[in-house]
This record gives structure tokens, sequence and C-alpha cells, in this order.
């Protein structure tokens, strides 16, 4: 937690009051988990804390519904609250989201539930299909609404390589690679892993970051080169079975 900026640190000691204030003994453990953890910033709410109670039942949880206004304040996300055997449960289920929060996280309080999780290849190579699958069967839809519109294509460019993390750190776990915490890293580390076309993604995230201007053909054709690169990273996902 000390290697945290202070904006941080405060929204985590607010947290933790208010948590401890709403669950007592029956609260197990807090994790900060994400963004916020790996270091990133963003302008939407970004920190995240996984939150382990006895009994997570809705009942139950209402109890820290006075805080979520506050919370929201502070750039914090509804919490994902669970109880002591949900994570081992549910690892067969939920692969890359707990790989990807055992990647980066701190421990606020409590137990570290997090700690020395094993995931199974075939688990994690099945919901990476079904992750870039889902992610091109969405593109594809978007882009027939978005055709011919540069800055709605931008749009959708930048969001959908922010939410891809959780592909690509897959994607990395399958070969063995290490994960770097930084999410640009990751997409550079897929690009180098998988023999993806590295100019076209730099073109592609420089567009999405708003540092180069193209006109609609432009952008109609980048886009066409980025889902033609994720059919790519389908492939060598599908030929893994």
């Amino acid at each position: 937690m000390e290697q945290l900026p202070d904006t941080i640190k405060k929204a985590t000691e607010t947290f933790l009051e208010n948590v401890r204030k709403a669950f007592g003994e029956d609260l197990i453990s807090v994790i900060l988990y994400g963004p916020a953890a790996r270091g990133e910033k963003s302008k939407e709410p970004y920190i995240h804390f996984m939150v382990v109670v006895r009994d997570n039942t809705p009942s139950e949880l209402v109890r820290c519904a006075p805080f979520i206004k506050k919370w929201q304040k502070k750039l914090i996300t509804v919490p994902l609250f669970l109880n002591p055997g949900y994570i081992q449960q549910s690892l067969d289920t939920f692969p890359l989201e707990f790989l990807e929060m055992s990647l980066s996280y701190h421990v606020v309080y409590g137990e570290d539930v997090l700690a020395g999780l094993e995931f199974n290849m075939d688990d994690i190579r099945s919901q990476c299909e079904r992750e870039v699958k889902g992610k091109l069967l969405y593109l594809r839809a978007e882009y027939l609404s978005l055709r011919g519109n540069s800055k709605g294509l931008m749009d959708l460019l930048n969001r959908t390589l922010n939410t891809f993390r959780l592909l690509f750190s897959g994607v990395l776990y399958l070969k063995e690679h290490e994960i770097p915490p930084k999410t640009e890293a990751v997409l550079d580390a897929v690009i180098d892993e998988y023999d993806l076309d590295a100019a076209q993604f730099n073109k592609l995230k420089a567009a999405a970051k708003g540092e180069i201007k193209m006109d609609d053909n432009e952008a109609d054709k980048l886009f066409d080169r980025y889902v033609e690169e994720l059919d790519k990273l389908s492939q060598a996902i599908d030929s893994m079975v």
C-alpha cells in the first residue's frame, strides 16, 4: 500500500472505515485490485475492491447502501461482494477474472484470499476463446452502425482496447509469458508473442488516443484491419485445443 498514490490511499482508508462499520466481525477480507492497484488512472470510476463477508445475501449487503454515493464521488466502483467459498468454487468459471485480480492487488484488510490460486490451462483457453469470439461478434455488429463515422469508430476502438486487457492477459498466460502490470505493455507482449501486426496496433493506439486524425474512409480501413488481427488471435487460440 505504501507505493500507492495519496488519492488511492485516502479513498482506501475511507472505504475500509465504511465497510468495517457496516459489517463488523462479519468482514473477512478487503482487497484492492484492478487499475488503481496497478498504478493506472481513469476519468471513470476505476478503484475496485473485493469484499469477502461471511454472508453476501442481498439483505446483508444492504448494510453498505448508505455509502454507495460517497464511494462513487471518490471514483470507487460498486464493490465485488463474495462469501468465503466463492473463489475456489468459481476458478473454472471465471479463471480470467481471478487471474487478472491475482496479478496486481493489495490486501487492505484481513485474509489474503487471492494468494496461491491455481488455474487450469483448459479453463483459461476456453474462456479466452469465448471472450475473443464474443468481442468479434460485438465489433462486427457495432461497425454496421458506425461505418463512415470516424469519431464513432475511434471511440469504439478506445473502449475495446481497454476492455481487452482480460483477454490479453489470458492469452499471455497460455504461452507461459510473464504478464506485465501496465495495460499497454500487455498489448505489446501479445503482439510480439502472437505475431500480430505491430505497426497496425501502434496506429490503432495512436488513433484511439486522438494522437492522429483520419477521415471516415481511413477509419473504416483501420477498423477492418483491427478485426483481421483479432481474427488471427482467435485462430491461434483455436489451434491450442
